[in-house]
């Protein structure tokens, strides 16, 4: 348990020194003092600063694509699927916006999507988004990076927008931005009931 809230406390630290300093300014004795934990207890965690933003990066892409995922129950129509995805991350956003800042755009640094953890997490996201679709219909056509971009492109801008400016928070555009999606995607897709169209 100890071990697990050193941890913790390391990856808090150090997302605020990067989204105050940015990846490349910040040393490990910024992130170690703000953590408070001791050389031993940091290095015993992190070999590099570079796992370390690697660590924090993908503890993002990983709450965020849960909370997405967790929409896309297999009883989820496909309209409801859809707009529900929008909505959560819009709302996932609003209520994280430090790692949704972080992921959006690492300050002073490009996440490298081809490590390990962040690459198999990437996969094992959009092979899950992929079979759910697939469950309702989808042929592979369009591709999926279209379907997605179609799908997720203007809440993403939407948010950017939000956390570079504070303006109108995300779950203000949530309706408009939800059902904006299913229009979109609506004649992209089979849809398989009454519900779907609905």
């Amino acid at each position: 348990m100890l071990g697990s809230d050193t941890y913790e406390r390391i990856l808090s630290a150090a997302l605020g020194c990067f989204l105050e300093n940015g990846v490349q300014s910040t040393t490990v004795e910024q992130v170690r003092k703000r953590a408070e934990v001791s050389n031993g207890s940091f290095f015993h965690h992190f070999r590099t600063k570079q796992d370390l933003a690697e660590a924090v990066y993908l503890q993002g892409l990983d709450r965020h694509q849960a909370e997405l995922l967790a929409v896309l129950h297999p009883r989820a129509g496909l309209r409801a699927g859809i707009e529900g995805v929008v909505r959560r991350h819009l709302t996932w956003v609003e209520e994280n916006p430090q790692l949704a800042a972080f992921l959006a755009a690492p300050p002073g640094w490009s996440a490298p999507r081809e490590a390990p953890g962040i690459a198999a997490g990437s996969r094992e996201f959009f092979h899950t988004v992929a079979q759910w679709l697939r469950e309702h219909g989808w042929s592979d056509e369009p591709s999926l990076g279209i379907v997605v971009a179609v799908w997720m492109g203007p809440a993403h801008a939407y948010t950017r927008r939000w956390l570079l400016t504070g303006t109108e928070p995300p779950g203000s555009a949530a309706t408009v931005l939800s059902r904006a999606a299913w229009n979109a995607l609506q004649p992209l897709l089979p849809t398989q009931s009454s519900e779907d169209t609905g």
